[in-house]
Parts: C-alpha cells; structure tokens; sequence
C-alpha cells in the first residue's frame, strides 16, 4: 500500500456562500510530465473540482482559468507558496504547480486559498493534489497521434514598424501580427478552418507572460452550438529579446495538440524608436497594447520638434478606467515595469533636466534617468495645475543625444 500525501489548494474569491453561479471559474489544464502527474476527475458544479495525482518522481502542471484574467497573491504581496513537496506560483490567471522528487514517506496535508477579484461576485475552486510515495506512481499510456487533418500552425504574417518606418527587422512597440493556418501553411481569413471543431477552444500564451488569449472557442449546449474564431490578431510587446510562445487546442480541458513560434525583437535607438524620421505634419498618437500582458498599456507619441530639436512621449493609459486616485500610481508602475524590462531601474533625475532640449517649462518634475547610447530618458511627475485642467500623472520624456 503506498503512502499517501495530499494537499487541497482552495482558489477563491472570497465567502463560499456568496458564490454566483454565473462567477463559477472555468478552467482548463496542462500536465508537462504525464509519467508522473495524472489526472483523475473533476466536478461539473457551480463551484467545480479538479483532482489529480503524482507520484515522488518529481513532475510540473499548469491551471489556467478561463474567466478570471488576474488571481490575487496568496498571502500578503506574495504570489508564491512551498510546503516543502509541492510549491504554488500564481502567474496571472494561472495557477503553476512543481512537484520536486522526493523519498519522504510521510503523510502532509495544506490547504492554500488564493482569491480573484470581480467586482461583488465571488467564486472558488477546489484543487486536490495527491501524492503516492512509491516507485511505481501513476503511469498514463502514451496518446494516440492526431491525424493531420485537426492540427494547425501558427506564423508571423507581417509587423507595422512605430511611425511606419522602413525597418528590416521587428522591434519592441511594433504591432505584430499572427495568423493561425492548417498544418501545410493554409490560411482562411473567411471560412472557418475545419481544424477548429476539433476542439474546445485554441488558446495563444508565450514564456514569462501572464495572460493569455483566446483564439478560437466552440460553445455547444443542448439548444445551440456557436464557434468564435479570430484567425489573424496582433498585438505589441514592450521588451525586446526573443518571445517564445503556444498555441495549444483544448478539448474536454486538456492540451490536445501544441504548436509553437519564436520571434526576436530587436531594440533600435530606444525600444521602437528610431531617431531620424520627425513628424512635423500631422503627428499622431498610437496606443500600444499587448494580448499577453495586460495590466499596462501606454499611448505613443510620434517623434516630433521643438526648434528642431526631436522628442517623443509615452504615456500610459487608463484602459481599465480605474478611479484617479488609483491611476495614479498605476502610471508610475508602468513608466518603471516599461523602463526596468529596457534598462534597469535608473538613477535619480537631480540635475539630469540640464541635459534636455525639449522639457516642458513648467508643471513637471524628473524623478527618474535613462540612458544609452544614443537616448536619454526621463521619468516626469506631471504636477496638477490650479485649475485643474492637467490630470496628475507619471509619464516617459524621451531625446536622442
């Protein structure tokens, strides 16, 4: 009889008793070490259940819900949590579980609760995890190969440049752009790909990002079936470096087929950036947002003038419509979650204004400095004015050198 450990993860959102039933969290799942980690059933109820198995071999899963984009920390500012032989990390709307080996043949039991956010409504989740101590653990067969004919793929099919210059490779801030085809490179912009009623929903992610987005889903009860598909979608990224991401099809919960891209960016002066190209005609504004990440977007302005003397701005946005109380500092995390995936956390502005042209005169205040090769930047504190006609916020300065 092997031993057995078991942990129980509570994911809520607050009081069981006030769970909607229109608030119960979807989930789907991953298991990356199928010889290790099983899956044994789940509930079909308002507030459903998920079981699994694993045995002291060591294995990783992933839990994504569906219908929350954020799970609160759970505990204080924390959204890690080890008991010793499992170890929790919420990312996003993703629960992560790591099971490190192990030859402990003691019973262990926790309970962690993890809650999300929706206005007044409230609902949870049970997770159990049970762990047999032995050598021969839960196995499961090897899958059937899908035919050919329900996989898929997906490619990069063009990226707009900032300012739409002329640029051969894709950088930080361009508007990238994917499609999903058949396995042989296929592409519908119209028709629905046979491929998609395969499965459930096919949903995009990429390493080290906290969302995800929803390509294609099929809704079918007992009076309809619906099939919402986006074949072609874009989105920015706000580092540079190489972005690996998936496109995994779902059915009844479960990966069923996986394809993955790569794609490099690759920083010009600054991120986008390109000193060169001045807009001194109709300059615009562009909002930059990204599908995987969106807790911050930033408006960006084109490269324009001062007498003759270049700049530009971004500024975030309030695209969640938060109150001003709360904008506020939600626009100085961005300018530095923006700048900290760029160039670090900066120094202090002190006496750096000098080394800019183009500053407004009045109403502002530095209080973070970039710089590299060829830009420098600024962290502005905008100040409320007396009539108060200027909203109070931290945006990004931006010169060449």
């Amino acid at each position: 009889m092997p031993f057995m450990a078991i942990i129980c993860l509570l994911l809520t959102a607050c009081d069981k008793d006030e769970v909607s039933p229109a608030n119960s969290m979807k989930w789907s799942y991953e298991i990356l070490t199928p010889a290790n980690v099983k899956f044994l059933k789940s509930t079909a109820e308002v507030s459903p259940a998920y079981f699994f198995e694993t045995n002291g071999k060591g294995g990783d899963m992933v839990m994504t819900c569906e219908n929350f984009d954020v799970l609160n920390p759970i505990s204080a500012d924390s959204y890690a949590y080890d008991c010793g032989w499992a170890t929790l990390k919420v990312e996003g709307n993703q629960v992560k579980i790591h099971f490190p080996p192990s030859t402990s043949d003691e019973v262990a039991h926790e309970e962690i609760q993890i809650s999300a956010n929706d206005g007044e409504r409230k609902a949870y989740t049970l997770i159990c995890l049970s762990r047999a101590i032995n050598n021969d653990g839960p196995t499961d067969p090897q899958p059937e190969e899908l035919p050919e004919e329900v996989k898929f793929k997906m490619i990069m099919a063009e990226y707009t440049p900032f300012m739409r210059i002329e640029s051969p490779l894709p950088a930080p801030l361009d508007l990238i752009t994917f499609r999903i085809t058949d396995i042989n490179g296929e592409y519908s912009p119209i028709d629905i790909p046979e491929f998609t009623h395969y499965y459930d929903s096919i949903v995009w992610s990429a390493d080290d990002f906290p969302h995800t987005f929803k390509v294609a889903e099929n809704k079918v009860s007992a009076e309809s079936a619906e099939t919402h598909i986006t074949t072609q979608w874009s989105s920015h990224f706000f580092k540079s470096g190489t972005v690996k991401s998936h496109l995994k099809g779902y059915r009844n919960g479960k990966v069923e087929y996986e394809t993955s891209h790569r794609i490099t960016l690759y920083d010009r002066d600054f991120l986008g950036l390109e000193w060169g190209a001045i807009n001194l005609q109709k300059p615009t504004n562009l909002t930059a947002y990204c599908l995987l990440d969106r807790n911050y977007e930033y408006k960006l302005y084109d490269i324009v003038a001062k007498g003759y003397n270049p700049y530009s701005r971004f500024v975030p946005v309030n695209h969640k419509l938060l109150p001003d109380a709360d904008f506020l500092p939600t626009t100085k995390k961005a300018v530095m979650i923006l700048m900290e995936n760029s160039l670090g956390t900066g120094e202090n502005a002190n006496g750096k204004e000098s080394l800019f042209k183009c500053l407004p005169e009045k109403g502002v205040v530095a209080e973070k400095y970039w710089e590299n090769e060829t830009t420098r930047m600024l962290m502005l504190h905008r100040l409320p004015d007396e009539e108060g006609l200027a909203e109070e916020s931290y945006y990004l300065h931006i010169e060449p050198k």
